[in-house]
């Protein structure tokens, strides 16, 4: 197939683009630095010594419903969340009758990605990535980048070279990623909630028990104070030497308070009152004990409720998802979708065409390269 129609209604999708970072370059007069066609696209992403901490975050990055029936060179970035780096790029380069003796075409890519020693904490972050039911039927250069989450680098790059009179074409791509030292920590929250609790007791018990002892003592001392007779008294008078030997009673006496001389402090009759004094002592002993014994019984409920782990919340969930999308495209097809975090991805396309060549059987080519 003639090299000139082969990428034509890709040169007529891409003519007049130049993206970011690409530039294309040409020359007729034979001297440096192309005589030819040269395309030519160098990119790098770096991202370190970031720190990136999420609590209860949601990342979404979805296209939908969106560019069906396009055609040209298409590039769309869509990114939720943090750090993300991503990028289309296009560089052509043409060269037609009018480079009269064009001797190369050289199409080349250089792609360089870097992330070191990053920090990614996620708590309870549920990070989606989504293309749904988009980009069909679309012709052309096609790069599209969707991300969710964090330190995400994506690359979608091109570089085409024709020339009509090229007799040596080159492709070149090169493309570097590294990803080193970086923690990512991946943690689900609890969700705390209340448990109704009812308690119920009931406690029996008995006691018993015993004691005993022993006293014992001394007292002494001294008494002092009167004797008064209670009431009259009459004795009665014996002849005789003594009584019961007397014969004959011959009369009585009166100890009343009445009689002569009689004393009756108290009032209570009589008429003898004796004034005494005197000591006493004396020891005592004995001894005492005891014995007791009962029951105690309790009952009762409680009630109210105590804090539990009922669960996680949402954990960390990374979703990429195609879905129903891309469908009848055609031409150059590059699609990066990444959901969570660290991700290098890289879709790149060297084509160098040279159309003497072609003709002659040798010195065509194209080259390409997906990553991920």
């Amino acid at each position: 197939m003639n090299a000139q129609h082969m990428f034509k209604p890709l040169v007529l999708a891409l003519a007049a683009i130049v993206a970011t970072g690409a530039y294309a370059e040409g020359s007729d007069d034979g001297g440096s630095p192309a005589n030819g066609a040269s395309a030519t696209i160098g990119d790098s992403q770096g991202s370190y010594g970031n720190h990136v901490r999420n609590e209860g975050t949601e990342n979404t990055a979805t296209v939908y419903d969106a560019i069906d029936g396009a055609s040209g060179n298409i590039g769309v970035n869509v990114t939720a969340g943090d750090n993300n780096q991503q990028a289309n790029a296009a560089a052509l380069s043409t060269a037609d009758a009018a480079f009269v003796f064009g001797a190369a075409a050289v199409a080349d890519i250089d792609v360089s990605q870097k992330g070191k020693n990053n920090t990614l904490n996620n708590y309870s972050v549920p990070n989606v990535a989504n293309l749904h039911d988009a980009a069909n039927n679309t012709t052309g250069n096609v790069g599209i980048n969707i991300s969710a989450g964090n330190y995400n680098q994506q690359k979608n790059d091109m570089a085409a070279a024709v020339s009509e009179t090229a007799y040596i074409a080159s492709a070149n791509s090169d493309v570097s990623q590294k990803l080193s030292g970086n923690t990512t920590n991946n943690y689900a929250t609890l969700d705390y909630g209340t448990v109704a609790v009812t308690l119920g007791m009931t406690a029996s018990g008995n006691y018993s028990g015993a004691g005993s002892g022993s006293y014992n003592g001394t007292a002494a001392g001294t008494t002092a104070g009167t004797a008064d007779q209670i009431g009259d008294v009459y004795p009665d008078i014996w002849d005789g030497s003594h009584f019961p030997g007397g014969s004959v009673q011959t009369g009585h006496m009166d100890l009343d308070s009445a009689a002569q001389g009689a004393q009756d402090p108290n009032g209570d009759g009589g008429a003898l009152v004796f004034g005494e004094e005197g000591t006493y002592n004396g020891t005592q002993s004995g001894s005492l004990g005891f014995q007791e014994a009962g029951s105690t019984s309790l009952a009762g409920t409680v009630s109210g409720s105590i804090p539990v782990v009922a669960g996680f919340n949402t954990p960390v969930v990374n979703d990429a998802r195609l879905y129903n999308a891309l469908n009848d495209i055609s031409g150059n097809v590059g699609v990066n979708i990444a959901a969570g975090g660290g991700n290098q991805q890289s879709n790149s396309l060297a084509i160098a065409a040279g159309c003497t060549a072609c003709a002659g059987g040798a010195g065509g080519g194209d080259s390409g390269s997906n990553g991920f």
